[in-house]
């Protein structure tokens, strides 16, 4: 059975209800399938396994976007206990999790939503197309590949890496080698901090596979506009209707693990308010994860954007 400590970060994600009511079936019959062969004078014994039980079940409740739940029920035909098929379903399982440009935070999933931050930026170029600024990224232990499509739209990559000064002021004469071929990058800094990076944005294949890296971001793509349909239309309202492009598009992300099994998850994708809180007079507006509406919005401060609801 494998450490329940590897199955680091997870206490702050949420999984899906219909998930948790299966888990918690499961860990109780492998409940009783250990005290049942358990030895009845050992009594100290069934509540010490019963406490890896429960920590098995943390685990995966804990989880972001539990793929595989139905392993647990597989299991009873198959003679493994309900423990087992725990630790299996969670080994081969991952998460979605929206990611901020701007801090380098991610955003967990909040009652079965991920709603992702702009504030990192976005472009939107008559030539290159709309990249959205909505940012997402795949967590999991033991991933290989991931590949990910959607219906509407596409999606492009966003690479972050770490630069001097002197490279920032390279990138902006076009001779910093590392981001050549970008369709967009974004410089930041710290400089008081002397800390220097780039984001650099790239167009992927639509239904691409690639070597998984943690470190990876992917974000939404829009097709380019013609320059006058931009001109006569104001901007924020402008930046609304790309948005809205979005709205009901069927995002699938597919991980190879490597043991050569998969799983796929799949989201769609709406466009909303968003609703933001200001934690100090110094910081931004900062999501709070959920979706308001339209009374709510006019209530309190809010955000135009993309989220999603994860299906079950």
């Amino acid at each position: 059975m494998k450490n329940m400590n590897e199955f680091r970060k997870l206490q702050d994600m949420k999984a899906p209800e219909a998930l948790k009511e299966r888990t918690l079936a499961a860990a109780r019959e492998a409940r009783r399938e250990e005290q049942q062969n358990t030895p009845q004078h050992l009594t100290s014994a069934p509540r010490r396994r019963f406490g890896m039980a429960k920590r098995i079940l943390a685990a995966a409740c804990a989880f972001g976007v539990i793929v595989g739940g139905t392993a647990v029920w597989q299991a009873r035909s198959s003679g493994r206990s309900g423990s087992e098929a725990i630790a299996e379903a969670v080994a081969h399982s991952f998460g979605i999790v929206a990611y901020a440009a701007d801090t380098g935070e991610t955003i967990a999933p909040k009652d079965s939503k991920i709603v992702f931050d702009m504030a990192g930026g976005g472009m939107d170029s008559p030539t290159k197309g709309f990249f959205s600024g909505c940012l997402f990224k795949v967590t999991g232990d033991n991933i290989e590949t991931v590949s990910a499509s959607i219906d509407k739209g596409g999606l492009y990559r966003v690479g972050r890496l770490d630069i001097t000064e002197a490279d920032a002021q390279a990138i902006m004469t076009g001779g910093f080698a590392p981001v050549a071929g970008a369709d967009d990058i974004m410089v930041q800094s710290e400089p008081e901090q002397n800390k220097w990076w780039v984001d650099a944005s790239y167009r992927v294949e639509n239904g691409f596979v690639e070597p998984y890296d943690p470190d990876t971001s992917y974000g939404f793509w829009g097709e380019p506009q013609p320059v006058d349909m931009a001109q006569e239309t104001d901007a924020p309202d402008a930046w609304h209707a790309r948005i809205d492009e979005f709205d009901g598009a069927t995002l699938s992300v597919t991980v190879t693990f490597t043991d050569g099994t998969t799983d796929t998850q799949n989201l769609t994708l709406h466009t909303g308010k968003l609703g933001v809180e200001y934690p100090s007079d110094e910081s931004g507006p900062q999501l709070t994860g959920g979706v308001l509406t339209d009374e709510q919005a006019a209530e309190q401060g809010y955000v135009y954007g993309v989220y999603a609801e994860i299906e079950e």
